[in-house]
C-alpha cells in the first residue's frame, strides 16, 4: 500500500478518494506549519506528499527524498519547490490551477472595492468610537464606474476579475502583454491588479520607478506573490499618498509581522493569504491534489 503524507490538515474529500483508492493517508497533527526537521523525518516513510507553499522543498530535501514519487502543492504556485532538482531526481510535481480561479478573482474584486471605498479607515473609525455623526468629506473615495483596470498577469484569473469589473461596473479592462512598454501602460490605469507567478524576472515587477508612474489616484491590488511588488516601495508611496490604496492578500514576508509599517496606514487593506479561501476552492484543491498522486501511480 503506498503512503501519503499531508503536511497541513485540509478538507477531507481529496483524503478519502486516496483511501478508496487503497493508499494509505497520514496527515499531521500540527495546527501550523512542519519545521524543516519534522518534515524531513515525516518524509522518509512515505512514497508521496501533500504539502503547502509554507513547505520549503528545496535540493537539500530534494536530494534526501529521492524516493519519494510525487509531490503535489495544494496551492496553484509552485516557488517553493526547486523544480529544476525536483526534475533532476525524477521526482513528479503538483498542483492545483484553474480551480481556485473563481475564488481568487473575488478577493482581488473584493479588495479593489474596499480599497477604492475607503473601508479599512472608515472600519477604523468606528471601531474606535469615532464614528460620532454623519462627515460631509469623512472617508471619501473614489468610484469604479467606467474607470481603467489594468491587469499585470492577464491569465485565467486576471481575464476573470476583468469579467467581473466590467460586468459590474463597466470598467475598460486592459491587461499587460509582455514586451509592452509598462510604464505607459501604468500611467493610464486607475486600478491595478497583479496576477502574475513569481520568477526571478517578475520580482519587484512593480517598485519605485513604476509607483511614479501611476495617477495620485491609482490603487494597486496585489494578490499573486508578495515579492511582485517592491513592498518598501509601496509604503513610501501610500504614505506620501502619491497613490491613492492598496489591497493586499500577499505580502513579504508571510505573515507579515504585526508591527509591519503597512498596518500603521489608513489606506492599505491586508488579508492573510486567503485568496483561494472558500470552501468550494479548497473542496477541489484536495481532489486535484489526489488526483494528481493517483495519476503518478498509474
Amino acid at each position: 500500500m503506498k503512503k501519503v503524507f499531508v503536511t497541513r490538515k485540509i478538507l477531507s474529500e481529496g483524503l478519502d478518494l486516496l483511501a478508496q483508492n487503497g493508499f494509505e493517508v497520514e496527515v499531521t497533527t500540527k495546527d501550523e506549519p512542519l519545521t524543516p526537521a519534522e518534515l524531513m523525518e515525516k518524509s522518509k516513510s512515505v512514497d508521496a506528499l501533500i504539502c503547502t507553499m509554507a513547505d520549503s522543498i528545496n535540493k537539500d530535501f530534494l536530494e534526501k527524498n529521492t524516493h519519494l514519487k510525487i509531490i503535489t502543492n495544494y496551492a496553484v504556485g509552485v516557488n517553493n519547490i526547486d523544480l529544476e532538482a525536483a526534475k533532476k531526481f525524477g521526482i513528479a510535481i503538483g498542483n492545483t490551477p484553474d480551480v481556485l480561479t473563481e475564488a481568487t478573482a473575488e478577493i482581488a474584486f473584493g479588495l479593489m472595492i474596499c480599497a477604492a471605498r475607503n473601508f479599512r479607515s472608515a472600519i477604523r473609525n468606528a471601531e474606535e468610537g469615532k464614528w460620532k455623526h454623519f462627515e460631509p468629506q469623512g472617508h471619501l473615495g473614489h468610484a469604479l464606474k467606467g474607470k481603467i483596470l489594468g491587469i499585470v498577469g492577464y491569465g485565467r484569473i486576471g481575464k476573470r476579475l476583468g469579467e467581473m469589473a466590467h460586468g459590474a461596473f463597466g470598467m475598460d479592462v486592459r491587461g499587460y502583454k509582455r514586451g509592452e512598454d509598462l510604464i505607459a501602460f501604468l500611467k493610464d490605469v486607475d486600478v491595478l491588479s497583479l496576477h502574475i507567478p513569481l520568477t526571478p524576472e517578475s520580482r519587484h515587477i512593480i517598485g519605485k520607478k513604476e509607483m511614479a508612474a501611476l495617477k495620485k489616484t491609482a490603487i494597486v491590488i496585489n494578490t499573486a506573490r508578495g515579492d511582485v511588488i517592491d513592498q518598501d516601495a509601496l509604503y513610501e508611496a501610500l504614505k506620501r499618498n502619491e497613490i491613492f490604496a492598496a489591497g493586499l492578500d500577499v505580502t513579504t514576508p508571510e505573515p507579515l509581522v504585526p508591527t509591519h509599517p503597512l498596518y500603521s496606514l489608513p489606506n492599505v487593506m491586508i488579508l492573510p493569504h486567503i485568496g483561494s479561501a472558500t470552501y468550494e476552492a479548497r473542496r477541489a484543491m484536495s481532489i486535484m491534489c489526489a488526483e494528481n498522486i493517483m495519476k503518478a501511480f498509474s
